[in-house]
């Protein structure tokens, strides 16, 4: 609101100027911080990027066996082989899984497509360079740094590196004695199945052909094939372990990986393949050597890698040699056994079919005793891992970079000068505001006196103002109730003072006898009803009959203020449905109501009032209140009480109050400071002058101390606010008038609760 006096002479002073800033505040602290950040943004923004670096931490355990450890003197980990686990870290094979992981590849392309595509190889590259390894001397701790722009980056991909070399580690040591058991579990079941099978034949034979043990001795007939069956299934199992291990060897030549592991095989093949087997090792510790100084296009890497693959196809070729003769000597075995049986022709049929089914049983309690054996020796394989990853400190979220800037200065820099911005930007709304705010410009504008001013009331104020009284609530619509309605519930704050020095404007200014007053206001939410509300109680508690009609149509709340049913009311007064006098609520009403009992007694003089409410709200408000029965109303409430307050719809929206303007004897205007424009309220007094209405003054609603010098004199700050005066002359003025009303209320009371019963 703009505070200067448009008056001839008159200049700002300095209490005028801090006014402003305290009024304009919040603006003067909004630039003064936005100019301070962007400054400081802007410095920041001008410097290199941000680099942030985040590590996690790893612990690479050897558990090896005794045989190892021998070998290796005693040493639990050489210092060539913690270099080789720092190359394997930074290789590209454990990239491209942190590039997959990343989804900075997709997932589900292979190694040769990713070398084949120059953009996936861009990315591999790009967080190799990223990467660096190195290892504490001290705890043998290995340490995974990566550095970014971006800390989430660096985080993720120091993690990522990590777990991919933790997973990689794994898969890699142990990927054959994975499939090994995975193969035992599947036969050890089907054996199972098979032996169960057999052993239930033999059990229904016996039982069928009633042949006992005795007769039928399977140790006696066993002992003329048993050293050919004996020497068939060692034949048989060792093709088996030749036949699971040439697979897996093709498959290595196949991918073409740079795998120089020994071939692991059940029992002997021949010495040509472990002189095979023993070069195959050797090229693996030489290449081992050759990788901690050159890369893998490196010639001697590339002879290296010729000679495992021909070593390998070798190895692939005696191993076929050597299934071909061991299924030739399963054949030799086969037709041994088959002459043997021969011999037995004159044993009885049923002896010889049980000596079969015996030799079966036997035959599957070998194999699932032999299936047995080597599911545990991969246990205990599984067990003996060569190499445990561990993690002993993730990655975190770097939080401080390592190229830090310092845009202090420029923000304080910028901060002073968003406080000088700000300081013109409210100097320059106060001049554009075209509000008005003190009271020597609102009666000079408007051409009228200012009969009243009702100060601001704040939630917590209130809640502090009515905390102190015991018989009422601080709590919901009962706060609600008590702010609409202070005179009654406060008399001795200094807000009910305001409105009982409106009463006594009013009673001095009624020079034409001013018994029907009219109360509106320009827009919304000024605050009318909660004044019109507040005068009547003030006027009836000076001994008065008053009446309260409500005749806003459009958004009624005195039937709220005051806890009484809404309808019958006015509209169906106007409708001719009811006689006005037959629906008005009295002090019986109130009691009854929502207020109750003790808080309509808690302040003397309610019963003086008399409410009219709303009714039922008509579809077409102007129409039935320009009806010719609201005439017939006015002219006899007139006669009936002492004075009427009528609410009114705002102006700005409505015409009710100008139908209603005419009719009645004043027009009281609410104006709450800074609610609209100057030329807004000049409009709504010229439009109830034009129709013959009769301005009695202007209410001005939401005065607070800070809004306008002339306030501020009249101190309406916080404690003001609440009470004044000897608070024990106060209570005992109350008292007094208390117990001198109470014989007249009560028989009123009486009168009223015994009328009802008898309507009722």
């Amino acid at each position: 609101m703009a505070t200067a006096q448009h008056n001839e002479g008159y200049e700002l002073n300095l209490s005028e100027y801090w006014q402003i800033i305290v009024r304009r505040r919040w603006i003067i602290i909004f630039c003064a911080i936005s100019m301070g950040f962007f400054s400081g943004f802007l410095t920041w923004a001008k410097q290199p990027p941000a680099i942030y670096t985040s590590s996690s931490a790893i612990k690479i355990e050897s558990s090896v066996n005794v045989a190892d450890l021998l070998l290796r003197g005693g040493s639990r980990q050489s210092y060539s082989d913690v270099q080789t686990q720092l190359a394997m870290i930074e290789s590209y094979a454990v990239m491209e899984r942190v590039a997959q992981r990343m989804n900075l590849i997709p997932a589900e392309l292979s190694s040769e497509e990713i070398r084949a595509n120059p953009d996936y190889m861009d990315e591999v590259l790009s967080i190799k360079d990223s990467v660096s390894v190195y290892q504490d001397p001290d705890s043998g701790i290995i340490t995974i740094s990566a550095t970014s722009t971006r800390p989430l980056f660096a985080r993720d991909l120091a993690q990522a590196v990590a777990d991919e070399f933790k997973e990689f580690s794994v898969q890699d040591k142990n990927r054959k004695i994975f499939e090994a058991k995975k193969f035992i579990q599947q036969q050890l079941i089907i054996v199972r199945e098979r032996l169960k099978k057999a052993e239930e034949e033999i059990r229904d034979y016996r039982n069928k052909h009633n042949l006992s043990f005795s007769n039928a001795d399977p140790e006696l007939m066993a002992r003329i094939v048993s050293d050919l069956e004996q020497e068939y299934r060692q034949a048989t199992a060792h093709l088996g372990d030749l036949k699971f291990a040439i697979k897996p060897l093709k498959q290595r030549i196949n991918n073409g990986d740079w795998d120089y592991q020994a071939v692991t095989i059940a029992g002997s093949v021949s010495n040509y393949f472990d002189q095979l087997n023993k070069r195959l090792v050797d090229m693996a510790l030489k290449r081992t050597e050759l990788m901690t100084n050159y890369t893998d296009d490196h010639p001697q890497i590339k002879e290296l890698r010729e000679q495992a693959h021909d070593i390998l196809s070798s190895m692939v070729d005696e191993l076929a040699k050597q299934i071909e003769l061991t299924q030739r000597r399963i054949s030799d075995i086969q037709k041994s056994i088959e002459k043997t049986k021969s011999r037995f022709q004159g044993m009885p049929e049923q002896a010889l079919e049980l000596q079969r089914m015996q030799r079966t049983v036997r035959i599957n309690e070998d194999l699932f005793d032999l299936l047995e054996k080597k599911y545990q020796e991969v246990l205990i394989k599984e067990a003996e891992k060569v190499q445990a990853v561990s993690l002993v400190r993730p990655a975190m979220i770097p939080v401080f970079r390592i190229n830090p800037v310092n845009p202090v200065q420029s923000g304080l820099a910028g901060m002073i000068l968003g406080l000088v911005l700000g300081l013109i930007v409210s100097l320059i709304l106060e001049a554009m505001d075209s509000s008005v705010g003190t009271i020597e410009e609102v009666e000079s504008f408007l051409d009228t006196s200012v009969v009243g001013f009702v100060p601001q009331l704040e939630h917590d104020e209130a809640l502090e103002l009515f905390s102190g009284v015991k018989e009422l609530k601080t709590s919901g619509h009962h706060l609600e109730r008590q702010i609409r309605l202070i005179s009654h519930f406060s008399p001795p704050s200094t807000i009910s003072e305001a409105y009982r020095s409106l009463r006594t404007n009013l009673l001095f200014s009624q020079t034409g006898g001013h018994k029907v007053i009219l109360v509106t206001s320009s827009t919304v939410k000024e605050g009318k009803s909660t004044i019109a509300a507040n005068l009547a109680v003030v006027l009836a508690q000076q001994g008065g009959r008053i009446l309260l009609i409500d005749a806003d149509m459009r958004k009624p709340m005195q039937h709220h203020t005051f806890g009484l049913k809404r309808a019958p009311g006015l509209s169906e007064c106007l409708l001719g449905q009811h006689h006005w006098q037959d629906v008005v609520k009295r002090f019986s009403d109130v009691m009854l109501g929502d207020m109750g009992i003790d808080q309509a007694l808690l302040t003397p003089g309610l019963d003086q009032l008399e409410i009219l409410t709303c009714g039922v709200v008509n579809a077409n408000p102007p129409d039935l209140l320009a009806a010719p029965m609201m005439d017939t109303i006015l002219k006899e409430v007139r006669e009936e009480y002492d004075m009427v307050i009528i609410d009114m719809p705002p102006l700005l929206h409505t015409t009710d109050a100008t139908i209603l303007a005419s009719k009645v004897d004043s027009v009281l205007l609410v104006y709450h400071i800074g609610s609209v424009v100057r030329g807004a309220l000049k409009r709504v007094k010229t439009n109830i002058e034009a129709v013959g209405g009769n301005v009695l003054g202007i209410i001005l609603n939401g005065v607070r101390g800070e809004l306008s010098p002339d306030y501020a004199t009249y101190k309406m700050n916080h404690y003001y606010a609440y009470s004044y005066g000897n608070d024990e002359q106060v209570r005992g003025n109350i008292l007094e008038q208390w117990i001198a009303k109470m014989k007249r209320r009560s028989l009123r009371l009486w009168q009223e609760v015994r009328a009802r019963f008898d309507k009722g």
